[in-house]
Parts: C-alpha cells; structure tokens; sequence
C-alpha cells in the first residue's frame, strides 16, 4: 500500500488533505516503498536497517528513539535486535566510555541514559531541559540568556559531544550550548567521572553525549504541534525517506521551531533547528553519510547577570515578584551554529571494521544587553552604585555589547574488532582523534560603541554611571539603544588538541574481564591580537603540553544479573573560555579519578541499575570571583589546587514492569578546597510513566520530583550596610523539591495527546543568588500540550 493510499485511512478530512498533500512532494520510490505497519511491527517497533549508517556495530536509537543493537553483522540491512523493549528508558549497549560497543553493565563508569521516548515523555527540548532531568546533575544560572553552568560531582560540566565530536557547551558569552535543539537528536548519553579516553579531555564531573538522526531504510513521518504557557508555540517535523526503491541511499530531514514568551517581562524566545542528512550503502560493506545542520537560539529581554536585585539600598530584602525584568527593550542575546558532519564506514575482514568521521562548524554570538541592576560606579569614585531606593530612584541603565564568532574543526579516524587470545575473544580499539578551534573576539571600546553619544564605562560596557532610570518602578525599557560597528580589531584564539589512542577489553576469565587503555594529546592554545589595520600580533603559546591519559577498568560478574568494577584515569580538561583577572585562559584542570560499584541488569537487559561511589583529585579547578571583566563583560575565575569531591550516585533506569519506565537516581557529593559550597550534598531526581491496562490501555500517566538539599552562595558585593559598607557573608538557600506531571492519550496508532505540568506547585526556587547583589528565579508552574503524529 502506498502512503497516498494510507493517508486516506486517517479518519477526518482535514487530516486526509493535510498527509495526502505532503504525499503528492514525497519521491515516487520513498511512497512505492512504505506500507502499512503490521501488528507485529507497528510504527514504534525497531526496523531492519536502523544502524546502516553504523556499520561498526554500536548503539544508536531508531527513528522513534526506541533502543535496538546488533551484535553481529551478516550482510548490509540485516539487523539483529536483542531484548531491549522498544518504548524503554534504557539501551542495551554504549560505546562513550571506552570506544567500544559495551553494555551499560560492562561499562566501568555511572552512564546515565535519556532515550528519545523519555525525551518526549518529560517533554524535553533544550540542553536545559534534558540536564534539569537528569539525575546527578545539578545547575546554576549567570543571567537569563543561556549563560548557565551545569554541575555533577563537584565540578562544571565542560564536554559536550556530538556523535562523538567535542563542541563547545560552555556556559561564556560565545558558548553554544543554549542553540543545542533536543527535536534533532535521537537520544543523549552522560558519562558521570572522566572521560579522558576518547577525546583527551577527561572532565571529572561528567560528559554529555548527543545522537544526531540519521537516515534510516523505511520511510517515517513524525511531526508534533505544541502550544503552552505564556503562548509558547513549537512544532517538529522529522521525515526519513528512501531515495531509492532498497533504501541504499536515504535521506532525513528535521525542522523544529519555536516562538515563545516566558514568565518574565518583556522576555520571548525563538529556537530554529533544521538538519537535513544522506547515506548511501556505496557497496555491500562501506557507508557513506553527509549532512548539515544549522541551530539558532535568539532571547528577547536577555539580561547581564541577574535581573532581581537582592537587597534596596537601605539593605531590606526587595521580595519582587517572579515576572520582574528591569531590561531594555532592545536587550538580546542570540546563539547559532551551523554544522557539516560526515562519516565512512568501512567493514574489514575478520568482523573488524574501520571509520571515518567528521565536522566542521561555523558559530557566532550576538550579545546587545541593557538591564537595571547592581554594579561598579564610576572609576574616580570606587565601590558600587545602581541599588534602587523603595521610592523608585536609584537604577541605572547596565549595558554591554559583545560579538563573537568560532570555528571548530573535528576528525576521528578508528579501527576495531575482535581478538583471539589464549582461548578467548578480547575486543581492541585504536585510533586518531582531535579538534581545531578559532574562536574571535570583536574589540568594541568608546571608538566603535556608544549610547547616547555617553562614553563607556570600559570597552563597551555602561555599568551603574552614566545611564540613570527616573524611576525603575514604572520604567517600561525604552532607553536609546547601543551605537556600534564593528572594525579589524579583534582577538583570536586558536585551540587545538589532537592524540593517539588505544584501548582493549580483555576477558581474562569466565566472569572476570579488564578494560585497559590510553590516550597521548597535544593541547596547544595561542593568541593572536589584530589592530585596527588588520596587524596579527601572536603571543607565545600557551599550554602547549603533551599529556598521558591512562584509563583502567577491572569488572567481576558476581552472578548472572550484577557485576563489580572498579576504574581509574586520569584528569586533564581544559576549561573553555574561562579567564582569569588578566584574561589569560586558565590552565587545564588535571588530576586523578576514581570509582567503584555494582551494577545490575535485569528483565532481559530492559533495567540497568548501578551503585557507585567516586573520587577526584585536582588542580587548576576555576572558581568564581564573582567579578566581571571591565572590558569584556565575562566573568573573572581563579584557579585553586587540592580540590577534592567524593561522594555515591545511586542509578535505575528502564522498564520495572509490563508499560511501566523509570529513570531515576541519588547523589551525595562532598567538595572540599573550594571557599563556598554550590552544591547541594543530597540531590534526588526521579521520572516515571505507567500505561494503564484493560480499557485504560491508551492513557499512560507520568510524574517527576526533584529533591535538592542546600546550597551555599557567595555574594557580590553584598547587603549593603550604609556609608559604603556591605555585609559579604555567604548565603545559606535551604532545599527544595518540585514536581512534574504527564499525560498521555492514544487517540489511535498514529495520533497522541500528550499533557506535561512542569513545577506543579509552582514551588519558589532559585538559580543564581547573590552574583551582583542579585537573584534569578525559577520557572513557576507551566504547562504545555502536545499532538504527535507518526506515519
């Protein structure tokens, strides 16, 4: 049955004219080529031919993001899928700890895993989205804008990976992790402890693996329309169409896009993803895949730090509503990247294979931001201005302007396979990885930036002088916005970090298997600064070190349902675009790592659970000043050695019973060497969703709570106390929880209705406290309901 023939069975004829129309577009092949799912495969079942762009035999997600994995490769299209139900928070094997196809059991480190039904359970969207559910991990905001930091055991989060590429996650004003658009990837991976062994830049807090969709043999329409609190609007489409009648060429296309307000005044949002992608089966065992995807985010009302101030000037506490933001009308703050992603895929003789990947991507960062809040006063004078009196008087005007632009240059060429040794089949990986990265800094100063013909506090930036608000009660935003242009001055600077790496899974008895490797870098950093007559000036290089990466996992199947490990590696992580007073980079933090545990599988591998306590040892870990940069904006850290964390995470997620998931899990983490405590000791997240039986059979239920204990927070400069003194002591926030609920309706096998409430309680809580004398708050009550449709 072709899909103009099957569109005519969806009942109404709104939805006949709709799908029938985009049949009439569709390639003749890919509608010759689509039929009507059985019972036994319905349009959520794993197909032959999910992994066809991955002839190395590792885990991906199918087109619905339901878990599938081959073991063995027999010929081009013939996939065997092994246990794992189909509609599961779990995978049954992952290859982003060690390069090898392990599953979660045999892999010696926490793996928390968001498949892309959990994805669209919670409701998920944004990097944002996908870390506030994941357990372990913990967040803390420096504006509204996508400047967020992301914590797990004791440390920021800096690695962020695509299809195994290193991108830039960071939290600076160039960092690209507010574009990242979820509706484009079919499931994401977070590696808790080092992970130093595939990219050569082990974070001892965790590492954020991402999946892109790629082309698949069948043809699938999923398209979803949503509409939510403060007139949110979103709608996705994802089409996989065969190019040709077998499918050895294949084509996806994703569009996702969204135009939304939020709880804030004068505050919207618009996210743009679209990725389109190829792969053709060149012969029976080589693989070709080429694609390009292009994210934008863009937020209206953004802020330069927080938005709330703490404290009046007389040092009462403000209590100011949630909504309030004391922004310009033309503040924003805008994130794009454009992507081209490639890999070759080539099978050898003996069950090895070898690959090819890829990427190069273009970004930029456009900051234009004017706020009312605490800051530095004028230069002559000292101290801090910009506290607003209860009578309205008091506000300034805060605004900065910043550009950014970086390229990243990604390769990873691998071969591995199987071993016959003494008896025994051992796995082995090698292989070449790294990345090149330019990132420039535009030079705005009183020459090219103005507001008002007012001269800037330095570089482009107005702070509490300059600019006064009448009166920050009934101010509406409007102020004259910036005059700038952009000139040859510049700065830029070029990163790289390029190794060799090698690693084994050695079974060295019936349940006793080690995990052995290694990884040699080159990191190098330089500067190089341009005048206005386009004149390159290089510094020295910087960080220019050799480093020896060691990896070592030992694993004892205790029975057929738990096995103990143990592992250890090393820490070597450069730090992003932190900076230090000077605004030199700071050192990459390095260090050891340590973790042992249990860890379980049960129910035919569809429940994965683990026990783990850890360990890290570091130097060179960045700790906010809580001051900015007077010429760039950005915020000014300093390095501090003896850092230590340890602490237990406590992990289950998949499928406990019949239409029953779960992904959940506990940590306790203690940090000591650093002067404040961020995060909290006791952190609990869970999510879990139950399809009624009987005549209930097509609702499906859903709820989430987030416990988090307290937190510790410095304050900058603090509650003022009158005659220019401030009272700077940390600030103690108590725990709090919030719950998240979820429906979900059948209304047939191709249309859902799907309900999510997010903080239910609409609980008062908080990102950032105290940065600038000032707070931001987190998201009350909202809700949003989706259509999904599938074909």
């Amino acid at each position: 049955m072709n899909l103009v023939s099957a569109c005519r069975d969806l009942g109404s004829f709104r939805r006949q004219v709709l799908f029938c129309a985009l049949a009439s577009l569709l390639p003749i092949s890919a509608q010759a080529t689509t039929a009507q799912p059985s019972e036994k495969q319905d349009a959520g079942s794993p197909r032959h031919g999910r992994h066809d762009h991955e002839r190395h035999g590792r885990a991906r997600l199918g087109p619905e993001g339901h878990a599938s994995a081959r073991r063995k490769v027999t010929a081009l299209g013939a996939v065997t899928v092994h246990g794992v139900d189909n509609h599961s928070y779990t995978i049954p094997s992952t290859p982003t700890s060690t390069g090898m196809d392990l599953s979660l059991r045999q892999t010696p480190q926490t793996i928390v895993v968001m498949t892309r039904q959990q994805l669209d359970d919670e409701n998920v969207q944004t990097m944002s989205d996908v870390l506030a559910a994941a357990p372990g991990v913990t967040s803390f905001s420096q504006d509204n804008a996508g400047r967020t930091t992301y914590r797990a055991r004791g440390f920021n989060i800096t690695n962020y990976r695509i299809d195994g590429m290193l991108v830039d996650g960071t939290a600076s004003m160039s960092g690209g992790a507010s574009a990242f658009n979820m509706d484009l990837y079919d499931n994401v991976q977070i590696v808790m402890g080092a992970n130093g062994l595939m990219g050569g830049t082990g974070d001892p807090s965790a590492t954020i693996y991402m999946a892109r969709k790629l082309p698949t043999r069948q043809f699938s329409l999923n398209a979803s329309a949503t509409m939510g609190s403060w007139d949110k609007k979103r709608a996705m489409i994802d089409l996989n169409t065969p190019l040709t009648k077998d499918g050895r060429i294949r084509s996806r296309l994703v569009i996702s896009d969204e135009n939304s307000g939020t709880f804030r005044d004068r505050e919207s949002v618009r996210r743009l993803g679209v990725m389109g992608s190829v792969a053709a089966d060149l012969t029976s065992s080589t693989t070709l895949t080429l694609g390009v995807q292009y994210e934008r985010t863009r937020n209206n009302g953004s802020s330069w730090g927080t938005n709330v101030p703490i404290w009046y000037a007389d040092g009462s506490r403000t209590h100011l509503r949630r909504g309030t933001n004391p922004v310009a009308n033309w503040s924003v703050a805008e994130r794009n990247t454009t992507t081209w992603f490639g890999s070759l895929v080539q099978q050898l003789p003996g069950d090895w294979h070898a690959s090819l990947s890829f990427s190069q991507s273009h970004g930029g960062a456009y900051n234009n931001i004017g706020i009312a809040k605490i800051n530095n006063a004028a230069k002559n004078v000292g101290g801090y201005a910009g506290f607003w009196n209860q009578d309205g008087t008091g506000a300034y005007l805060n605004a900065l302007h910043a550009e950014y632009a970086d390229t990243r240059t990604n390769i990873d060429l691998n071969a591995s396979g199987p071993l016959q040794l003494f008896g025994r089949t051992h796995q082995l990986i090698f292989g070449f990885s790294g990345y090149k990265d330019d990132e420039t800094t535009y030079t705005f100063n009183a020459g090219n930036c103005n507001i008002a013909g007012v001269k800037p506090y330095s570089g482009c930036q107005y702070r509490a002088t300059g600019l006064p608000i009448d009166n920050w009660q009934t101010w509406n935003g409007s102020y004259p916005g910036f005059n700038t242009y952009r000139t040859n001055a510049r700065s830029l600077d070029t990163t790289m970090n390029y190794g060799f790496y090698m690693a084994g899974h050695f079974n060295l008895a019936d349940h006793l298997n080690l995990i052995l490797g290694g990884r040699i870098s080159n990191y190098r950093t330089q500067t190089t600064t341009y005048s206005l007559a386009n004149v390159g000036t290089r510094s020295p290089a910087s960080g220019n070190t050799q480093v020896w990466t060691p990896y070592a996992g030992l694993l004892y199947d205790v029975d057929r349902h738990h096995t103990l490990y143990v592992s250890y590696t090393s820490i070597f992580s450069p730090q992003g675009d932190l900076r230090d007073a000077s605004n030199q980079l700071l050192a990459p933090v390095n260090g050891v790592s340590y973790e042992g545990g249990i860890k379980g599988e049960y129910f035919h591998g569809n429940l994965n659970t683990s026990v783990a306590y850890f360990k890290n040892k570091q130097n060179n870990v960045a700790e906010s000043t809580g001051l900015t940069n007077l010429d760039t904006g950005q915020g000014i850290y300093r390095s501090v050695n003896g850092v230590q964390s340890q602490g237990v995470d406590i992990e289950a997620t998949g499928r406990i019973g019949r239409g029953w998931n779960i992904s959940g899990g506990y940590t306790y983490v203690q940090t000591t060497g650093l002067s404040y405590r961020q995060d909290p000791r006791n952190l609990f997240k869970v999510f879990s969703t139950y399809t009624l039986p009987g005549a209930l059979r097509h609702l499906t239920v859903g709820g989430g709570v987030t416990m988090q204990g307290t937190t510790q927070w410095t304050v900058n400069p603090g509650r003022p106390l009158g005659n220019g003194k401030y009272d700077a002591s940390n600030i103690t926030l108590g725990g709090y929880t919030t719950l998240n609920l979820m429906a979900r309706y059948d209304v047939s096998r191709r249309l859902q209705l799907v309900l999510n409430v997010a903080n239910a309680t609409s609980k008062v809580y908080y990102t950032q406290f105290g940065f600038y004398d000032g707070l931001i708050y987190g998201t009350p009550r909202s809700a949003n309901l989706s259509v999904r449709f599938k074909l």
